[in-house]
């Protein structure tokens, strides 16, 4: 069978887009979804790269990797460009045997549709809330809010196979009458003791100098690393000069650099931008805490990596984040004072009993473990419909 997996995106690529690069889009995942077919064909969006910002990104090389650029059509001017991807997502629905959707997004959508109207199987995964992503957005946001979080509703309740990446709250959200398992879909390989062993030496021997670090999309308000900023110009104020904050994620820096710049902190605080995914796990053993700031997630990749490497994790209480941290690490989104006490009484956080809950719990999301639940659900979907 040939697969047709349907996001938004974007898919990044070199100018001849010939040579694709993958954030959270990977080897690994053609190789999941190749599960069902042969050939995997990623549908969304493309956003073409230099070479040299290429290097900051893992290669896209699977053998089963194929590519369908749509137009981004989201802007209301952008009609001509809506029937044109329309278009191309039907055409593509046609010629694949197996749709696989992620939500929220609107190629994810229409392509749903039209493969239900076509009688083609479909696996939808839920990753996101979309009312949180657009409420936290801008006032534009807001007025669609209520209105998406409905028709997401709506054509989830519809489906007849869903993955979510919580075990509980997008389930609560979106529940469906299908058939359904809640499975992240990160991919955590060999939870070894000895990161557990280091991480409690690191604790026990800390420096006065507190690394923090977040990765997010750096270009999106709502993930939140503007917070974090604001709070250390305050800290700095009065004295607390000791923490460096170093940021990485994909996206134009210049909003968060201007507020760096504002708030004198360019010895603090560090854009990284994007890292490859193999440099990921040394940038979370470097930290001594991680912060996950955002106001909208599904299950956070950042925090499952975080908590695999041992790393003590604070994070806003929404979304997937209370089945990964500790309640006592839990803050209100964009509530400074809060997350400026966790900074400020540092050094009389449970750190070592954080460390060995978060990598306890991160071994239910090691890759084998999923992996098999993953394919148990796979097996169950073809059955279904070759029934």
């Amino acid at each position: 069978m040939k697969v047709l997996f349907v996001h938004d995106g974007p898919m990044l690529s070199n100018s001849a887009k010939d040579i694709f690069f993958g954030v959270h889009y990977t080897n690994e995942i053609v190789e999941r979804y190749s599960f069902f077919g042969k050939m995997v064909t990623f549908l969304m969006r493309n956003k073409v790269i230099n070479d040299i910002d290429g290097l900051n990104y893992t290669k896209l090389t699977h053998e089963a990797f194929r590519f369908i650029e749509v137009p981004n059509f989201k802007s209301i001017k952008s009609k001509i460009k809506q029937f044109q991807a329309k278009k191309i997502i039907k055409q593509a629905v046609n010629d694949h045997d197996f749709i696989i959707v992620r939500l929220p997004s609107a190629n994810g959508l229409i392509a749903k549709k039209m493969a239900e109207e076509l009688g083609k199987p479909v696996l939808v995964e839920v990753v996101a809330c979309v009312y949180d992503a657009l409420w936290n957005y801008d006032w534009r946001g807001k007025l669609l809010a209520n209105y998406k979080y409905h028709q997401y509703k709506r054509a989830i309740k519809s489906a007849s196979h869903v993955i979510y990446v919580t075990k509980y709250f997008l389930q609560s959200r979106y529940p469906t009458n299908g058939f359904q398992i809640g499975c992240s879909d990160v991919v955590i390989n060999n939870i070894d003791e000895t990161v557990l062993t280091k991480r409690l030496e690191k604790i026990k021997n800390k420096s006065k100098n507190i690394v923090l670090g977040t990765v997010a999309a750096i270009d999106v308000v709502y993930k939140g690393q503007a917070d974090v900023i604001r709070v250390l110009g305050k800290l700095k104020v009065s004295g607390f000069t000791h923490f460096k904050y170093k940021i990485v994620g994909q996206g134009n820096p210049d909003r968060l650099k201007q507020l760096i710049k504002s708030l004198n902190l360019e010895e603090q605080v560090e854009i990284l931008g994007s890292l490859p995914h193999n440099k990921i796990f040394e940038f979370m053993d470097s930290l001594d805490l991680y912060i996950q700031p955002s106001k909208q997630e599904g299950l956070p990749r950042a925090v499952i990596e975080a908590i695999s490497r041992a790393c003590p994790v604070i994070a806003t209480n929404i979304a997937g984040h209370p089945e990964l941290v500790n309640q006592n690490a839990l803050f209100t989104p964009g509530n400074f004072k809060q997350i400026e006490a966790f900074l400020q009484n540092f050094n009389n956080l449970t750190l070592s009993d954080w460390a060995i809950q978060n990598f306890n719990t991160a071994r239910n999301y090691e890759n084998n473990f999923l992996n098999k639940k993953r394919i148990e659900f796979y097996n169950q979907i073809l059955s279904d419909y070759q029934d």
